[in-house]
């Protein structure tokens, strides 16, 4: 097929399939409705609380695939990751420089390996990462990392299994406000992450964890530590 043929095939099933969404167009005009700006629906204010803002965060997280637990302290989030790291038989885990991250690995039993500022060939071999972050972002049950305020994120990134540790404090409504929190001291990479990796071909078939952890856990502390 030469490339004028090849062309017109596909400007072809583009007018196809045009030709062929006219009737679903149709159907979402007919309900379309254009609200008067005050009756519009105000989803976040600033009247929620850090504990509701905990439980949107949390049922946005688990609705794309996520796991999260809202537990009252630092006991109970060492309790978590204790019956994972026993339940999934592991042997090294990546951990970040971040302070809360270093009073939990203290408190865990753990015959294997904890891995600090692993190299990039070194956390291909880690069974787990465990990091916390700087802010969630409820909207969307979103995790911000920055990379000047913990070393290493890429154990957020490459191991099969990340567990993050987050106070309900840090916990935002929106993007917006997590990005006006970041421009006042921005780091020199900022990592957003929603779920576990997801990787889809050209036909939208989903595949989990091939470019990144195929499980995520997310610990929400609801007590200032």
């Amino acid at each position: 097929m030469d490339t004028n043929t090849a062309k017109s095939a596909i400007f072809d099933s583009i007018r196809r399939n045009l030709a062929e969404s006219l009737p679903f167009d149709e159907i979402y005009n007919e309900h379309k409705v254009n609200r008067p700006q005050d009756e519009i629906i105000e989803i976040f204010d600033n009247s929620r609380s850090k504990s509701s803002l905990a439980e949107i965060f949390r049922e946005n997280l688990r609705s794309i695939g996520a796991n999260c637990e809202i537990v009252e302290d630092k006991s109970k989030a060492v309790s978590f990751i204790q019956t994972r790291i026993n339940e999934k038989k592991l042997k090294k885990i990546a951990v970040s420089d971040a302070g809360l991250i270093g009073e939990i690995v203290g408190l865990l039993e753990f015959a294997g390996d904890f891995i600090r500022n692993a190299s990039k060939e070194v956390l291909f071999e880690t069974d787990l990462g465990i990091t916390s972050a700087q802010f969630g972002i409820a909207e969307t049950g979103t995790l911000v990392i920055e990379s000047d305020k913990e070393f290493n994120r890429l154990a957020s990134l490459v191991p099969p299994i990340h567990i993050c540790v987050l106070e309900a404090e840090k916990i935002h409504q929106t993007l917006g406000e997590v990005l006006q929190e970041l421009e006042k001291d921005l780091s020199r990479s900022v990592t957003f992450i929603t779920g576990q990796s997801r990787t889809s071909d050209i036909e939208l078939t989903l595949a989990l964890g091939v470019h990144g952890p195929a499980e995520l856990h997310v610990i929400l502390i609801e007590k200032k530590i």
